[in-house]
C-alpha cells in the first residue's frame, strides 16, 4: 500500500460508511527469496460512495490523480477488479517479482482482494508500488545478524510505539481516530531463522507482527505517521543479500 497518506483522502467518506482492513505477510526464505501476501478490504457502501465522489469530480472537470495522488483507474489505491490488478502489476515490469494470484471476494457486505506475490530478493520487491512511499532495508549488524527494517510516514525515531515531535499534528490525528472506527492494519514478517530482537507488538518464534487496531488503541493514527518496524534475526544458514 502507498504509505498512509490515502487515509486522509478517504476520511470524510469512511467516517460515514465504515473503514478499511489490511493484512500483509512478508515471508523470507534462507536464500533471500520469498512471498508477499496482502489482503485488503473495504465495505461495499464505502466503495460506492468513493466511486460517486470520483464521478462527481469528473463531472466538475477534475481529473482523478492529477493533484491528489489518486490513480485514475484505481481510486485511493484500492482496486477490487482482478483483471485491472494484474494489468497494473504487469505494467511495472519488475525483474525478479511475479504476481502469483489476485482474487477478489465479497463477504458480509465487504469486498476483499487477496494478492500473492513471489520475489527473488527484497531488493526487487522494494521496487514495487507496494513500497513506493516506504523504505525497506536489509543490513547486517556488528554481530553478523540480519537487520530488516521497514519505515513509513516520516520514519521518526520513535518507531512504531511512540508519538512524533509535532504535538499539534499528533493531537489532530488522535482526534481523527473516531472517523476511522473499525480500521485495522496488520503487518507481519516471517523470517527464516531465530528472531533475536524486534520492536513488533507480537512475536511468535520466527514471526514478528505489528498490529494497528484503532478500536483497541485510539493513538493508532499517530503511530501510523511514525512507523519504523525492525526485526533482527540470526544469519545461521541464511544467505540473504543486504541492500
Amino acid at each position: 500500500m502507498r504509505n498512509w497518506r490515502w487515509l486522509w483522502l478517504v476520511a470524510l467518506v469512511l467516517s460515514v460508511s465504515g473503514c478499511i482492513k489490511v493484512d500483509q505477510t512478508l515471508t523470507l526464505e534462507k536464500d533471500g527469496s520469498g512471498t508477499l501476501d496482502i489482503r485488503y478490504g473495504m465495505s461495499e457502501q464505502a466503495i460506492a460512495q468513493l466511486e460517486a465522489m470520483e464521478q462527481m469530480g469528473q463531472a466538475m472537470g477534475e481529473t482523478p490523480g492529477a493533484d491528489d495522488g489518486m490513480d485514475a483507474e484505481t481510486p485511493f489505491d484500492f482496486d477490487f477488479d482482478e483483471a485491472e490488478v494484474r494489468e497494473s502489476f504487469e505494467s511495472q515490469d519488475i525483474e525478479g517479482v511475479e504476481l502469483l494470484a489476485a482474487e477478489s471476494e465479497t463477504v458480509d457486505g465487504w469486498r476483499y482482494m487477496d494478492l500473492e506475490i513471489a520475489f527473488d530478493n527484497l531488493s526487487a520487491l522494494a521496487k514495487t508500488e507496494f513500497f513506493e512511499d516506504s523504505e525497506i532495508s536489509l543490513e547486517k549488524d556488528t554481530e553478523g545478524n540480519y537487520v530488516l527494517r521497514q519505515r513509513s510516514g516520516d520514519g521518526g525515531p520513535t518507531g512504531s510505539d511512540g508519538a512524533g515531535d509535532d504535538p499539534m499534528q499528533d493531537q489532530m490525528m488522535q482526534q481523527m481516530a473516531a472517523m476511522f472506527a473499525g480500521m485495522r492494519i496488520a503487518n507481519r514478517v516471517i523470517v527464516p531463522t531465530e528472531i533475536i530482537e524486534t520492536n513488533a507488538t507480537d512475536v511468535d518464534r520466527r514471526t514478528a507482527s505489528w498490529v494497528f487496531d484503532i478500536d483497541e488503541d485510539p493513538t493508532v493514527m499517530t503511530k501510523l505517521d511514525h512507523v519504523d518496524m525492525r526485526v533482527v534475526f540470526a544469519s545461521d544458514g541464511a544467505s540473504l543479500e543486504p541492500f
